[in-house]
C-alpha cells in the first residue's frame, strides 16, 4: 500500500548542520532595535538570536568559538575571531566578555568555614569582593594548567590564574582544600 503524505501536513525542516568551520568572512554579527545580537550568513539565512561561547574557555580562550541559536543549540564553530568584519567583531568581543565575566583573586584576605559553608573575603583584579561557597571541594575545579576556579553559591565564578604563586598566607588557607 502506497502512504502518501496527507496535504497540508506539516513539514519537518531540518537545520543544516556546519560541519566545516563557519567562514568568519560570510558572517555577521547585528543588534536589532531591541539590542538582540543576530546573525547572517551571507548567501544562506539569518538567526534572530545568536550566543558566543568558547569551546575551551580556560585552555584555549581565542580558538573555537561555538555559535548557539536562541535555545543553545550548535549553529556552528568559528576558529577565530580573526576575519570578521571589524563591526562584527566588536560586537563578538562584547558578547563574550559579558558571558565570561570572571574576577581573578589577587589574594585571600580571610577564609572562614563554618559547618561547611565557606566565607570569601578576597582581594580581585576588579576589587575587593566577599562572597560564600556551600561544598567548597565540589564548588572548585582545578585546570591542568594550575588554574583554580571556584563557583560561589550564587553561581559567580572566580579565577586564581595559579594557586601556587599566591602569597603564603592565601596558599596556606587554599591548600586545605586542594
Amino acid at each position: 500500500m502506497n502512504q502518501e503524505p496527507l496535504t497540508g501536513a506539516p513539514q519537518i525542516i531540518r537545520e543544516p548542520e556546519y560541519d566545516e568551520p563557519l567562514d568568519p568572512k560570510r558572517l555577521r554579527l547585528f543588534r536589532d532595535g531591541s539590542g538582540q545580537l543576530r546573525m547572517t550568513i551571507e548567501g544562506d539565512r539569518s538567526y534572530v538570536d545568536v550566543r558566543l561561547a568558547y569551546a575551551f574557555p580556560m585552555l584555549a580562550p581565542e580558538s573555537y568559538i561555538g555559535v548557539l541559536d536562541g535555545r543553545d543549540r550548535s549553529i556552528g564553530v568559528l576558529d577565530r575571531l580573526d576575519g570578521l568584519d571589524e563591526g562584527s567583531r566588536a560586537l563578538a568581543e562584547d558578547a563574550l566578555r559579558h558571558r565570561y565575566f570572571i574576577p581573578e583573586i589577587l589574594r585571600i584576605v580571610q577564609l572562614k568555614e563554618e559547618f561547611g559553608v565557606v566565607y570569601f573575603d578576597v582581594e580581585t583584579d576588579l576589587g575587593y569582593r566577599e562572597f560564600v561557597v556551600r561544598g567548597l571541594r565540589d564548588s572548585l575545579e582545578i585546570l591542568d594548567n594550575g588554574q583554580v576556579l571556584i563557583t560561589d553559591a550564587d553561581g559567580n565564578r572566580f579565577r586564581i590564574p595559579k594557586w601556587q604563586a599566591l602569597d603564603a598566607r592565601s596558599r596556606r588557607w587554599l591548600e586545605d582544600f586542594i
